[in-house]
């Protein structure tokens, strides 16, 4: 399959370099800092950014989110603000609600055209920093720092080009990289976690940021009220998850000491409702008293239409990304790049 796809590999190799020198190069008056990857999806992206947030917040920036939102049906740019109370996940897309309610501070502004909606909302979000999602392959904005995330698990693929392989870019796209961060650290080998932090720094002359998932907490599915950890070592529990790589949730979950005991994964960004649950629920005899789904935080903010009695029986696994050099010199590492340590 990936032979036949080779030829197509080829085209969108084409298509990026054109697109990278056709695109006019645009720069903003206040700095932006680029979370992106080199592979199509899963590698822990959306934390970062969260915890980036909470990090430029502290030290008293006003960053803005500047996010397409994938999947979502809304066709005009949205601002959200103050945790984004009310609005519709239908109409901004998953990630963008969840930095949103995660980090109630920011804001966040989603829509296709990610340069013309900071202008456009320029006065009105009044931001000194933006953070561009999903931005290293985003050509037409200048950035003063790129952060580039790589999944220890699965780092390049089959090293082909999307759509024979995982790849947006060759990894040697990684030199243009200030910071890299590898995700999922705990999931490999320290053998393997060795070799790949010698490949990272090969090709971008960085040492890599390493990171895993830790400070397990679990939620109902408002995201505030806790959930009983006891109860749901001794219960029947079934992971339900649509993200990108779900090999790392499934992780978390047993790293917090709870059995799973089957796991159902449904396509990235996919949306819930009642007669999809509802079925899921009568085809996996979950109708038992202690009986549980355990969900992600990205799936929790669409299932906010979801019938009560259906989300009696989700609980929400919250995670953080942990720094092997910790958060205080991670934020130094940061605020260096952008030259104002």
């Amino acid at each position: 399959m990936n032979r036949l796809l080779y030829p197509f590999s080829l085209i969108y190799s084409v298509l990026l370099k054109m697109d990278r020198f056709f695109s006019i190069h645009r720069k903003f008056s206040v700095p932006v800092i680029s979370v992106g990857n080199i592979t199509w999806g899963g590698t822990g992206k959306t934390p970062i950014v969260i915890e980036l947030l909470k990090l430029l917040i502290k030290e008293n920036f006003k960053p803005a989110v500047l996010m397409r939102g994938y999947f979502r049906y809304a066709k005009h740019p949205i601002i959200l603000r103050d945790g984004a109370v009310g609005v519709n996940v239908l109409d901004t897309g998953d990630e963008p609600l969840l930095i949103s309610r995660s980090v109630p501070q920011s804001i966040v502004v989603v829509g296709a055209d990610r340069y013309d909606n900071a202008l456009k909302f320029k006065n009105e979000i009044n931001s000194n920093i933006y953070i561009l999602d999903d931005g290293f392959q985003h050509w037409s904005i200048n950035r003063d720092l790129d952060i580039v995330c790589v999944n220890a698990v699965n780092p390049f693929g089959n090293g082909m080009l999307i759509p024979a392989g995982i790849l947006r870019e060759k990894p040697k796209a990684l030199k243009r990289a200030m910071i890299v961060i590898i995700t999922n650290s705990d999931m490999i080998s320290n053998e393997d976690l060795k070799k790949l932090k010698e490949t990272l720094f090969n090709f971008s002359g960085k040492e890599p940021i390493v990171t895993y998932y830790g400070d397990f907490e679990y939620k109902n599915t408002d995201l505030k009220t806790n959930f009983d950890l006891d109860l749901l070592k001794k219960s029947e529990v079934y992971s339900l998850s649509a993200i990108g790589f779900n090999k790392s949730f499934e992780n978390s979950i047993k790293k917090s000491g709870v059995k799973i005991k089957c796991n159902i994964v449904l396509r990235d960004h996919s949306y819930y409702n009642n007669s999809m649950i509802s079925k899921i629920i009568r085809s996996n005899n979950l109708n038992k008293k202690n009986s549980y789904f355990i969900i992600t935080a990205k799936d929790a903010v669409k299932f906010q239409n979801i019938d009560i009695n259906i989300k009696k029986k989700i609980v929400v696994l919250i995670v953080k990304p942990k720094f092997e050099i910790g958060e205080e010199e991670w934020g130094k590492k940061v605020l260096k790049n952008l030259q104002f340590f």
